[in-house]
C-alpha cells in the first residue's frame, strides 16, 4: 500500500489510487532549505525571528538575504558558485536513492518562483532551473518516489512570514494584483510543461498562505485566487491532483466550503500539523471535511522533534502517524535535512561551520558587528557546503523508525490503535482531555504535577514542547485491552513493556491466536521491562496487552530486533 509507485496517482473519493486501481499512502519528506533556504534550518536565524509585524527582509533568515550575505561577505563571483553548490550537494541522486531505501514513496519540493520566473518586467522564465527540475524529476522517476511541487514562495509572497522568501513579510500576493497574475503564469507555466509526467503526484498550490491571523480578513481573496488558480491550471493539465491548504499556517480548514475542482474532482485537502494532540480533537474536523467533499486528506508538513528531550518528538510521531495511516490519511514530514539540534523532525542532519567564525557571520548579518575577511568568509561556507552532503550527514535512525512505525521503535502507551480493538470502561478524562472519547484510563507519570491552568500558558509550568502529554501513560484496568502496530516487520520482532505494576497483575500479550507472552508485571515502584516472545513477519503486525486480572500500567511498547 505505502510503496507502491505505478503510474498516475488520482484521487478516489477519499482514498489516492494508481493506474491499477491499488490504494497508496503517500509518506514522504519535504526538501526544505534546499531551493528555498529558511535560515533557521542552517543556523542563519531563529525561526519567526520577525515575525508577525513589517519588516524588509533582512536576517540571514531566507533565501533572499542568503543571496545577499554570500555577496556581501564572500564576493558576487563566489556567490554564483555557492548557489549551485548549495544545490547540488543539498539534495543529490544520493539523497533520493537513501530516501527510497529508508522505505518513503513520496518527496515534496519546494520551489521559489523567482527561480522559476525573473523578478523583472515582463515573463521570462529560467530555463535552467527548469531544467535543473527536470533532471531531478527524472531521478524521482528512477527511483521510484513520486513528486509533489509545492510553491513554498510565491510571486510577492502569500505567507507574510519568512518561509515565503517575501521582501517585507505582508502578503502581497492578495495585496498586489500583480504578484497574483505572476503567479497564475507560472503554476499554467508548469502544468503546461509537465502535464504529462505521470512521476509528479501533484501541484501544492501556495504553502501557508495567509499564516497570521491579523490577515484572516484576505480570506475571500484567497478562496477566489484558488478558483482562478485552478481554472487556469486545467486549461493546461487535466491529469494531476491539486493539492489545497488553508490559512493559518494550513491548520484551519474554513475555506473547504465548496468543490474547488468540480470538472475533475481530483483534488485534496492538504493540512500542515505540527504538535497538537494526536486524537479525533485534531482529525475529526479534518475527517469531516474529507466527507463532505469526499477528496482525500494529505498532511503536506509534519514531523516531532524537541531538542532539549529528542524521545518526546519520535514518541509523537510514533503516535500520530500511525493513526494518520489508520484514518488513511497521507504525510510528508518537514524535512528531509538539517542542521544538527534545530527544531525539525528530520531524517538527516549535518554540523555547522567553525562555531565562532560562524557566530561571527551570524551577528554580522543580524546585529552589523565586526565583518569577517572574503577569505575567512569563504572558509567557513565552503565548509558548510561540505558538511550538508549526504556522506557528511548522520542518519537519524530512531526518528525513521518512528517516521514510519518500523521495528526499533518506542511506541508510548497513549498512542494505542484507534481501528483495533481497544476497550476501557473509564468514565472519566485527564485535564487536557486526550483521547476522552476512548473511555481508556489516561493516568500522568508519577510525579508528574500536571499544566492545569487553562489559557493562562504564561504561567505553564511545564515548558516543554510537548507539556503534558509527553507524561501521559496508561492504565489497563482489569478487562481492559489495547492493540499497538508494527510496520513492514521482514523478520521476527521482540515485544518490550514499559510497565509498572502495585499488586498483583495478570497480562496476556498476543498477536491474533499467538500469545506471546502470559504472566505477571512485577511488583515495583520503578518501570520495569517485560519481554515477550518474537511476532509474525508481514507490512504490519498487530499485538493486543490485556489486563485479565489486577491493573499495569504502560508507559511504552517497544518494538526490537
Amino acid at each position: 500500500m505505502f510503496q507502491t509507485v505505478e503510474g498516475w496517482l488520482k484521487t478516489d473519493g477519499q482514498i489516492f489510487t494508481n493506474e491499477k486501481g491499488k490504494e497508496v499512502l503517500l509518506r514522504g519528506l519535504g526538501v526544505a532549505n534546499w531551493l528555498n533556504p529558511e535560515g533557521f534550518l542552517f543556523g542563519g536565524a531563529p525561526f519567526g525571528g520577525i515575525m508577525g509585524r513589517f519588516a524588509r527582509s533582512c536576517e540571514f533568515d531566507r533565501g533572499r538575504t542568503m543571496d545577499q550575505f554570500v555577496a556581501e561577505l564572500c564576493g558576487s563571483s563566489y556567490q554564483k558558485k555557492f548557489w549551485e553548490q548549495w544545490v547540488a550537494h543539498y539534495f543529490a541522486e544520493a539523497d533520493i536513492k537513501k530516501m527510497k531505501e529508508q522505505g518513503f514513496n513520496s518527496v515534496r519540493f519546494p520551489l521559489d518562483a523567482r527561480l522559476l520566473l525573473k523578478e523583472e518586467p515582463g515573463y521570462h522564465f529560467d530555463e535552467e532551473h527548469f531544467q535543473l527540475l527536470e533532471r531531478y524529476l527524472d531521478l524521482c522517476e528512477q527511483y521510484g518516489l513520486y513528486v509533489i511541487l509545492d510553491m513554498h514562495a510565491a510571486c510577492a509572497g502569500q505567507s507574510a512570514v519568512s518561509c515565503d522568501n517575501g521582501v517585507d513579510n505582508q502578503p502581497h500576493l492578495f495585496l498586489d494584483e500583480e504578484g497574483a497574475d505572476r503567479t497564475v503564469r507560472l503554476w499554467q507555466e508548469l502544468a503546461r510543461r509537465w502535464a504529462h509526467r505521470w512521476i509528479i503526484a501533484g501541484y501544492d498550490l501556495l504553502n501557508e498562505p495567509i499564516a497570521l491571523p491579523e490577515f484572516d480578513y484576505l480570506i475571500p481573496e484567497l478562496k477566489a485566487f484558488y478558483d482562478r488558480l485552478i481554472q487556469a491550471i486545467r486549461k493546461e493539465d487535466q491529469n494531476h491532483i491539486l493539492f489545497i491548504q488553508g490559512n493559518r499556517f494550513a491548520g484551519r480548514l474554513d475555506i473547504f466550503d465548496h468543490d474547488y475542482d468540480p470538472e475533475y474532482h481530483n483534488w485534496a485537502i492538504c493540512v500542515h500539523c505540527y504538535e497538537t494532540f494526536p486524537d479525533l480533537a485534531l482529525f475529526g474536523p479534518i475527517l469531516e471535511k474529507r466527507e463532505q467533499w469526499n477528496v482525500p486528506v494529505w498532511i503536506g508538513e509534519t514531523g516531532g522533534s524537541s531538542p532539549a528531550n529528542p524521545a518526546a518528538g519520535n514518541a509523537w510521531m510514533a503516535a500520530a502517524f500511525e493513526m494518520m495511516m489508520e484514518y488513511h490519511i497521507s504525510y510528508n514530514i518537514w524535512c528531509t535535512k538539517a542542521l544538527e539540534g534545530v527544531d525539525a523532525g528530520y531524517s538527516y542532519s549535518f554540523q555547522g561551520p567553525d562555531e565562532e567564525g560562524w557566530k561571527q557571520i551570524t551577528d554580522y548579518c543580524a546585529k552589523g558587528t565586526g565583518k569577517p575577511g572574503y577569505e575567512k568568509a569563504i572558509r567557513i561556507f565552503d565548509e558548510l557546503l561540505e558538511n550538508i552532503k549526504l556522506e557528511n550527514c548522520k542518519e537519524q535512525k530512531d526518528r525513521v523508525a518512528a517516521m514510519l512505525r518500523r521495528p526499533g521503535i518506542l511506541v508510548p502507551a497513549s498512542g494505542y490503535d484507534v481501528d483495533k480493538e481497544h476497550k476501557g470502561t473509564w468514565p472519566y478524562a485527564l485535564f487536557c482531555g486526550y483521547r476522552r472519547e476512548d473511555r481508556m484510563h489516561l493516568v500522568y507519570e508519577p510525579g508528574y504535577v500536571p499544566n492545569d491552568l487553562g489559557g493562562l500558558a504564561m504561567m505553564n509550568p511545564h515548558p516543554e514542547k510537548y507539556g503534558d502529554w509527553a507524561h501521559i501513560w496508561l492504565q489497563l484496568d482489569e478487562g481492559d485491552a489495547a492493540s499497538y502496530t508494527v510496520r513492514e516487520v521482514k523478520e521476527p520482532v521482540s515485544v518490550r513493556l514499559h510497565a509498572l505494576a502495585k499488586g498483583e497483575n495478570q497480562i496476556r500479550v498476543s498477536e491474533g491466536e499467538n500469545i506471546l507472552y502470559e504472566g505477571n508485571v512485577p511488583v515495583s515502584e520503578k518501570i520495569v521491562a517485560v519481554p515477550a516472545r518474537k511476532t509474525g513477519i508481514g507490512e504490519r503486525v498487530v499485538i493486543k496487552i490485556e489486563a485479565v486480572r489486577g491493573n499495569v500500567v504502560l508507559k511504552a511498547v517497544e518494538f526490537y530486533e
